[in-house]
């Protein structure tokens, strides 16, 4: 009996034994997932069988200010739909809604959708509308509509429309809404494409649990990473300088009936656009406006920078400047002209009027294209041209705007070209420059010298951290001799050009130049009889400029740049003088 009883004993102290021994193998395994393996585990509770959906959170693009940090373009709140192609369905009422929404019948909506891939979620439509938004939102929550889901987003906004569109220019889809269905939006001109990826920041995402009928789970467990904003971006345009450089040129191009025109406003100094405004222009807020080609044509345009006309008469500034700077004439020769004819080429002036005798200021007092021609021949070919590289003109400014293309010129030893180019050259004919071309290059006249890369783009700023933009030197051009001597000649046309035959702007000094262009008819050779290209360019104050202005006028009919162009750049020179608070010239006529 004692014997069975110490059995039972060792029995129960075996099962005690192995059952302490399962139970301390168990915590430890416990132990082990708990603390050693935990990461591990929580990534597989993650991958369970349940659905999940990823959808992308955009990051806010960043905004475009104005010198004076006023919005150009920024991005405003907007609901995006998206539809889940394995699980939409829903009551017909609420497909067609969603079809409505997407511009498509509602049976085509999935066919459009799984037409390119066969699972995934795709961004269907932009919801603008609080009432459609909350529609959908109320079918999801009453179970009549599956596999759908609305996301906060944001969507570009334009406050100064058409006035501001060639610079800052606009987004479009990366690719055709049927390839493109997760909807990336990317500049495609102005800022907007020039600094793309700065502006568009890093996507994120939110991923989430569904159920069977492919709806979020309201207390399902989600991932999220948030996206990083894109960079806000400063401009050197000015609001109120772009404003009337605007209205001015819209109110001169309906007032002569013309085709287009351009304004460019710069800061001689640095090379910094002040303005920089064309007409017409397009809307960048109603795209889907913009349907011909001719609208497509001026919507993916800006003339000031990617136009290449023939500059007629303001060429005579650079044709005396590097005369000047060569040597070859002095700021008191005086021409006598024996003939009217140079290499072939017969010459004339705009009023048919004939000088026997001009000083360098009185050609440009005549803008005199005789006059022009005989400085221009004396100057060796090889060197003028090489001046006229070195200037920029026919070749990138470097500017950070897109559009601008290098179209060089002829010159000696090149294909076609003759010493008749060079007459014609010197007068601003059978040479074509776009209008930033010119008016850097005249910048460096005003400026003493320097030709400075224009620029827009003023300051950047990321995560608090603000990057300005430094003026860059492409070359030094002239002696600041040469340059004052230049600026003393146009300035006697400023000071003739006002009411009465008095100054421009009494009070201050304005070197001025008009032109007159003929416009060349594509392939012939010949020249359009009954059309021109009216433009002016001023610096003020002559004596240390703060702006340059370049006014073009492309005519319907003939125009010339004195009745034409100089009263717009007159009016936005006084604008000017006024809003940057510019003192008085020292001894200029008039009143100021």
């Amino acid at each position: 009996m004692l014997e069975f009883s110490l059995q039972a004993r060792r029995r129960t102290l075996v099962v005690i034994a192995a059952l302490s021994l399962l139970a301390l193998g168990l915590f430890g395994r416990l132990l082990d997932l708990q603390i050693f393996h935990r990461e591990e585990m929580v990534e597989r509770a993650k991958a369970d069988t349940r659905p999940r959906e990823r959808f992308p959170i955009r990051a806010r693009r960043g905004h475009i200010f104005d010198a004076q940090g006023r919005p150009l373009a920024l991005s405003k709140k907007s609901y995006t739909l998206w539809v889940e192609s394995d699980s939409f369905g829903g009551t017909p009422a609420a497909q067609a809604e969603v079809g409505r929404l997407c511009t498509a019948q509602p049976r085509d909506v999935l066919a459009r959708l799984m037409a390119h891939q066969a699972h995934g979620t795709y961004r269907c439509a932009y919801l603008l509308d609080p009432a459609a938004v909350e529609n959908l939102l109320q079918a999801i929550d009453d179970k009549d509509l599956t596999g759908v889901t609305t996301l906060v987003e944001p969507k570009r906004y334009y406050p100064y429309g058409e006035m501001t569109s060639p610079v800052v220019g606009f987004l479009q889809m990366a690719g055709p809404p049927q390839t493109n269905l997760s909807g990336e939006f990317h500049g495609v001109w102005g800022v907007e494409a020039s600094y793309d990826l700065l502006l568009y920041g890093e996507d994120g995402w939110i991923s989430g649990e569904k159920d069977p009928q492919g709806n979020p789970i309201p207390i399902g467990e989600e991932e999220v990473q948030p996206p990083v904003d894109g960079a806000d971006i400063t401009l050197t345009l000015d609001l109120n300088i772009q404003y009337m450089a605007y209205s001015r040129l819209v109110e001169a191009v309906q007032t002569w009936d013309a085709r287009r025109g351009d304004i460019l406003i710069q800061d001689p100094r640095s090379g910094a656009i002040l303005a920089m405004a064309a007409y017409p222009s397009v809307d960048p807020n109603h795209l889907d406006a913009c349907t011909d080609p001719s609208c497509n044509a001026i919507l993916f345009s800006n003339p000031p920078v990617t136009l290449y006309y023939e500059p007629g008469s303001t060429m005579k500034i650079l044709t005396l400047a590097i005369a000047l700077e060569e040597h070859i004439v002095g700021p008191d020769t005086v021409l006598t002209y024996t003939t009217t004819n140079l290499y072939g080429v017969p010459l004339r002036n705009w009023n048919d009027q004939f000088y026997p005798e001009e000083s360098l200021t009185e050609i440009l007092l005549h803008s005199s294209n005789i006059g022009a021609a005989h400085v221009g021949v004396r100057i060796p070919p090889k060197v003028r041209y090489r001046y006229l590289e070195r200037l920029g003109l026919g070749r990138s400014t470097g500017v950070d705007l897109p559009g601008e293309e290098e179209r060089p010129f002829r010159r000696p030893g090149s294909e076609g070209w003759t010493q008749a180019d060079q007459v014609t050259n010197s007068y601003g004919q059978g040479i074509a420059v776009t209008p930033l071309q010119l008016a850097s290059a005249i910048g460096a006249v005003a400026n003493g010298g320097d030709l400075m890369r224009p620029y827009i783009v003023q300051a950047i700023g990321r995560n608090g951290v603000i990057t300005p933009t430094v003026p860059v030197l492409r070359e030094h051009i002239f002696h600041p001799e040469t340059c004052r001597q230049m600026t003393e000649m146009l300035s006697a046309i400023g000071d003739t050009k006002g009411p009465d035959g008095g100054p421009l702007i009494p009070g201050y000094r304005v070197a001025l130049k008009t032109g007159t262009a003929q416009i060349p008819i594509p392939g012939t050779g010949e020249y359009e009889k009954y059309r021109t290209i009216a433009s002016a360019v001023l610096y003020a104050p002559a004596e240390d400029p703060r702006f340059l202005i370049l006014v073009r006028i492309e005519g319907n009919s003939l125009i010339w740049g004195e009745e034409a162009a100089v009263p717009v750049a007159a009016s936005l020179a006084e604008f000017l003088i006024t809003y940057l608070h510019i003192p008085p010239s020292a001894g200029a006529g008039g009143a100021p």
